[in-house]
């Protein structure tokens, strides 16, 4: 008997058993309800490690509201290495300003040394202006070499003013750098510590993802890669039914097609939906089988039992034809 006969063969047993009536059996097909809006939660990629290890989960299945947390990971070394970054950062503010407020005061002294000599040059002005002949040839030249040298006073005066006040300028942007780095070194390691706690975003229950590498329910002390998906907070919002069609019956499937979906729960009323889209890839489930499988999405019908929530497994088959 071929696998398509064997699935077929089995699907009528389940619907028989499932209370499906007498449609006609099609290939039996595995899938789950999914929210597809959903809040996906993956492992974050924080500093320090490749992968992390949950710590806490919220139990699956529970309803969770907008800013509950729902995942906790192993901060690891981050408590230790945020500490040692806000110390840096409070150390490189403290150094900085010191450094600035010491060139502050520079360049206070050389505008004071400015003023001084200012006040200089003016009063050997009042000297220097007096006529020659009015006065004693020595006094008039050493007036007039009393302001050459007031002046020059001045001059080196206004040039070491420039000379702090470019000191102090170079000072701040430096420090402003080397804060401005600081900063970023911390919030970056104050957000990885905060991305730790993972939170709700979204009203809805709580279910784990599967772990591609083994095929089995992701829990609490699993470690994982960056970017594998831990969990999903959904609702009933917006729901579909993911599934997998083996490759022995991928023909037998279409889009557009109507199916009667049955959950695993027991006593749950069954429902229909329509193929919506269809993989033309297949891909391989090693905790299934050394076959391929070919991923299908079907939207329910307009009413859905109440009992339908998102992470439950499905059967479905395709035993209600086309739509109309």
């Amino acid at each position: 008997m071929t696998t398509s006969k064997r699935l077929s063969t089995l699907a009528a047993i389940i619907i028989g058993g499932a209370g499906l009536g007498t449609a006609e059996a099609g290939p039996l097909l595995t899938g789950v309800i999914e929210d597809v809006n959903a809040q996906t939660i993956e492992m974050p990629s924080l500093p320090g490690a490749w992968q992390r290890r949950i710590e806490w989960m919220a139990e699956e299945g529970t309803r969770v509201k907008a800013g509950d947390l729902v995942v906790k990971l192993d901060p690891g070394t981050l408590i230790a290495e945020e500490e040692q970054a806000r110390t840096d950062l409070e150390k490189r503010r403290f150094t900085a300003a010191r450094g600035v407020d010491e060139l502050k005061l520079q360049v206070l002294d050389a505008e004071q040394l400015l003023a001084f000599e200012t006040s200089n040059v003016a009063l050997a002005e009042l000297d220097a202006i007096i006529p020659e002949e009015t006065i004693p040839r020595l006094d008039f030249e050493r007036y007039q070499l009393a302001l050459s040298i007031y002046q020059q006073s001045r001059t080196r005066a206004e040039q070491e003013l420039e000379n702090r006040r470019a000191a102090l300028r170079d000072e701040q942007r430096q420090a402003a750098l080397e804060i401005e780095q600081a900063e970023r070194t911390y919030n970056r390691i104050r957000d990885a510590l905060t991305a730790t706690e993972i939170r709700a975003d979204k009203a809805g229950f709580m279910i784990y993802a599967e772990n591609p590498f083994t095929g089995r329910k992701i829990y609490p002390g699993d470690t994982l890669y960056a970017g594998l998906k831990i969990a999903s907070v959904a609702s009933r919002d917006d729901l579909q039914v993911r599934l997998w069609i083996h490759e022995a019956d991928f023909r037998e499937v279409e889009p557009g097609q109507r199916l009667e979906i049955a959950a695993d729960a027991q006593g749950i009323e069954t429902f229909p939906a329509t193929i919506s889209w269809r993989s033309s890839q297949a891909i391989t489930r090693e905790e299934w089988s050394d076959s391929g499988y070919f991923e299908a999405f079907a939207k329910p019908g307009v009413s859905l039992p109440a009992a339908i929530m998102p992470g439950m497994s499905v059967l479905a088959v395709s035993d209600l034809g086309e739509s109309p």
